[in-house]
């Protein structure tokens, strides 16, 4: 998730009205929050099952850890 930027010389960029940037990132963060709680709401119906995964190593940040690469 990203929020709204303008761009220079787009159609989007020369249109009146632009939104503030304060009701963007109102906005932004509503967004946020139900993506998460959604997220969560989710991964509750996969507490106590297995699951498959790929591993592709240990994290570079914490060696405790394993991650997958990007």
């Amino acid at each position: 998730m990203f929020i709204y930027s303008r761009r220079v010389g787009t159609v989007a960029d020369r249109m009146e009205n632009q939104i503030p940037e304060e009701i963007k990132h109102k906005r932004f963060d509503k967004l946020k929050e139900l993506f998460e709680e959604n997220i969560e709401n989710n991964n509750q119906k996969y507490i106590g099952t297995m699951q498959k995964i790929l591993v592709e190593g240990q994290s570079k940040n914490n060696p405790k850890m394993l991650t997958r690469k990007n």
